[in-house]
């Protein structure tokens, strides 16, 4: 085990598979369109790897990238690495393409509780033995030996080797409910905000990072009554009367208690399902993330378009404007 564990620390497999496409290619550019990455990308992986090993392993020459004596020594090496990686994933994809069995998928809690659960029973009908594991934006992996099967988020940082593709949109407003109407009155105008208990969401996990900037105006117009990471907390203590938060607009559709306060601000995130490279072949896999993009198809769900629509379209909710 000491013994992996050195090599480990000394070199990264993509990094490896960076150099044999190289190798394959004589060329960077070349390199990237095979490997499906950009070549900025491939630059900054082959360069890590020459720093790591502490020596060049190309020439740039005219025509192209020659390997130097150390990188024709390790290229063997590489090769033989290379094949024992594909005769493991033969080995595992003819012991793992089952349709039944654990998928594992951490996403973001409010899409988790809020969309995905009502519909799991659906799910469960028509895959037999899938056993869903999740686990929310904020956890460690429930299994710590490897990445999740499946991954719901706002941003669009992945493993290189992981793929991509967008779900939807989210387009946050400010809301409050009407119990909270009927015992605190509502907030006007902005400015009118310092009198009211404001609901604050942290930024966590998955979040993308200006999250912080667009709410801090916020954070500094008035001190959060509840600050938290979890969508989860803040949208039980809106519902129950506890103050005015940003949320998405497709709580005006699943809960009619609630009313949107139209300041004109809008907070609009991209959410994305990226998906293991290894899991690409397993059926239950593909099965659980052919159903999310089904249950987040944009086309049947207004409120998961690209461009914000107001929800007032597809709901019945009531739109406060300002004095």
């Amino acid at each position: 085990m000491a013994g992996i564990d050195k090599i480990s620390r000394l070199v990264d497999w993509d990094d490896l598979s960076v150099f044999l496409a190289i190798t394959k290619t004589g060329s960077i550019s070349k390199a990237a369109t095979l490997l499906g990455r950009t070549q900025p990308t491939i630059s900054k992986r082959i360069e890590k790897l020459e720093y790591r090993l502490g020596s060049p392993l190309f020439n740039r020459t005219p025509s192209g990238m020659v390997p130097t004596e150390v990188g024709k020594a390790i290229l063997a090496h590489v090769k033989a690495m290379n094949r024992a990686a594909a005769s493991i994933e033969r080995m595992a994809v003819g012991y793992d393409n089952a349709a039944t069995g654990d998928v594992t998928l951490q996403s973001l809690d409010g899409l988790s509780a809020d969309w995905i659960m009502p519909k799991l029973a659906e799910f469960q009908e028509n895959n037999k033995g899938v056993n869903l594991n999740i686990c929310d934006q904020n956890s460690e992996n429930i299994y710590s030996d490897r990445e999740p099967d499946l991954k719901i988020q706002f941003n669009t940082e992945k493993p290189m080797e992981a793929i991509a593709r967008q779900l939807g949109t989210l387009h946050y407003v400010p809301m409050v409910s009407k119990a909270y109407r009927e015992k605190n009155g509502i907030p006007h105008t902005m400015e009118d905000v310092v009198n009211h208990h404001l609901m604050y969401l942290r930024k966590s996990g998955l979040v993308v990072e200006n999250w912080e900037k667009k709410s801090r105006a916020l954070r500094d117009l008035v001190t959060p009554t509840l600050s938290t990471n979890n969508c989860s907390v803040v949208l039980s203590a809106v519902l129950n009367g506890a103050g005015v938060s940003m949320l998405p607009t497709y709580m005006a559709k699943l809960h009619p208690e609630l009313l949107m306060l139209d300041y004109g601000i809008i907070y609009t995130y991209n959410f994305w399902l990226v998906q293991s490279q290894h899991t690409t072949r397993q059926e239950r896999v593909k099965h659980t993330a052919n159903w999310l993009s089904d249950i987040f198809n944009p086309e049947e769900n207004l409120w998961f378009q690209q461009d914000y629509i107001r929800p007032s379209e597809f709901s019945d909710i009531e739109i406060i404007m300002p004095h």
